[in-house]
């Protein structure tokens, strides 16, 4: 029996708690409650394994507004708040992924930029090159296969960070120049071509 005082389980036998000393007339019968299994998960797992009782229906659609996957049924988007009802033949031509989804990054176009050559007199003038990606070596090979005062090997590298684009000379001669036609950043041994002068960049300390 449980003592009702102390809450210590006694023997059946017994009339006093043996914890306590307690009258055990009229205790507490001990009946011993299964504890629920308890499921640690050290990895990314599917809903339907991890709560059976709100199993996830196969199909889904995306937000017409914003692309964020969402669930059958659902006629709001939980992500931009916009009507989001999607007919069934819609849902079939766009399946859920079956990997982890981030709501909150935002799916980028990515960094695109292109260099147009300037048409000079007697020489033939190269297409114009498209880039698309964040990092690109450039070379005589896909700058200007005919024009040897480019360095076969990589000239210099052009880089996407925080928003803007950067170029980094990689040349043995240091023949890579910006002309300059804003207000631009100069920094110490930064070197100014003007005219066909060049000079080195020195800030007064």
């Amino acid at each position: 029996m449980r003592c009702k005082n102390c809450g210590w389980e006694n023997p059946d036998n017994l009339t006093k708690c043996e914890k306590c000393g307690t009258a055990l007339e009229g205790g507490m019968p001990y009946q011993a409650v299964p504890a629920a299994p308890v499921q640690n998960f050290n990895k990314t797992v599917n809903e339907a394994v991890a709560f059976p009782s709100e199993p996830v229906k196969e199909g889904g659609s995306f937000c017409p507004k914003c692309g964020y996957p969402l669930r059958p049924g659902v006629q709001v988007c939980p992500n931009c708040h916009a009507t989001a009802t999607v007919s069934e033949a819609s849902a079939a031509q766009q399946p859920v992924g079956t990997g982890t989804v981030n709501p909150w990054v935002k799916v980028s176009a990515g960094a695109a930029c292109s260099l147009e050559p300037i048409a000079q007199e007697g020489t033939p003038t190269p297409d114009t090159l498209s880039l698309r990606g964040e990092t690109h070596d450039l070379n005589r090979d896909n700058l200007d296969p005919n024009n040897p005062t480019i360095t076969s090997k990589i000239q210099a590298t052009l880089s996407f960070e925080n928003g803007q684009w950067f170029i980094e000379d990689k040349s043995a001669q240091q023949t890579t120049f910006i002309h300059v036609n804003s207000k631009a950043v100069l920094k110490e041994g930064d070197v100014v071509l003007m005219g066909n002068r060049q000079y080195i960049f020195h800030a007064d300390k």
